[in-house]
């Protein structure tokens, strides 16, 4: 099996800078060891995905865009009509369960894991940070921990979680990745960055 190489390999080994004020406010990383699943029902078919999904989940699928719900250690967002993702720990097993469950006369199964990078944005200064290119409302009133935006960054589209009080988690489309890890370094050039790895 071929090994799976980050996208953000020569990126993350260039270490971070201090800010203005000689302070590091902000950590940048990206996040390994994780599994994506995209799960989808065709037109008129969602009903009859989730009752074939479910005992798999030991969930039922999330009904509202923009809210993470939660299947044990999984993650599951919904992410279109009849879209979802299925976040979790990598090599967990599930897929080949899915595969066999899901009848594709009713929907279809997506390995997302190798096309997408799981950039970290943490730190008291992560709001700010991203909020200088991302067109959405960062408060944390209105965008809360546990919630999720389909939205863009550098004129590329992303997928932002809000994973903790200051800690942000970006789905970026591998290809793209270090155009997104470039524009975040520089944009928190005044702010301070450290690199976790």
């Amino acid at each position: 099996m071929l090994e799976r190489r980050s996208a953000l390999a020569s990126a993350l080994q260039l270490g971070g800078r201090d800010g203005a004020d000689g302070s590091r406010r902000i950590r940048l990383g990206e996040r390994r060891g994780w599994s994506l699943l995209q799960i989808a029902a065709f037109a008129g078919r969602s009903a009859e995905l989730e009752r074939a999904v479910s005992p798999l989940l030991g969930a039922g699928l999330p009904v509202r865009v923009g809210v993470v719900g939660s299947a044990g250690t999984r993650q599951l967002l919904k992410v279109g009509p009849a879209e979802y993702w299925i976040l979790g720990a990598e090599g967990d097993g599930l897929a080949a369960g899915l595969e066999k469950a899901i009848d594709p006369a009713i929907g279809a199964l997506t390995r997302l894991s190798h096309s997408r990078s799981r950039i970290l944005v943490e730190g008291e200064s992560a709001r700010q940070l991203l909020a200088k290119g991302i067109p959405i409302d960062f408060h944390p009133e209105v965008f809360r921990v546990g919630q999720f935006a389909l939205t863009g960054l550098h004129h590329t589209p992303i997928l932002l979680l809000r994973a903790g009080e200051d800690r942000y988690e970006i789905f970026a489309l591998r290809s793209f990745a270090l155009a997104i890890w470039e524009w975040l370094a520089d944009a928190a050039l005044p702010l301070g960055y450290e690199i976790r790895d």
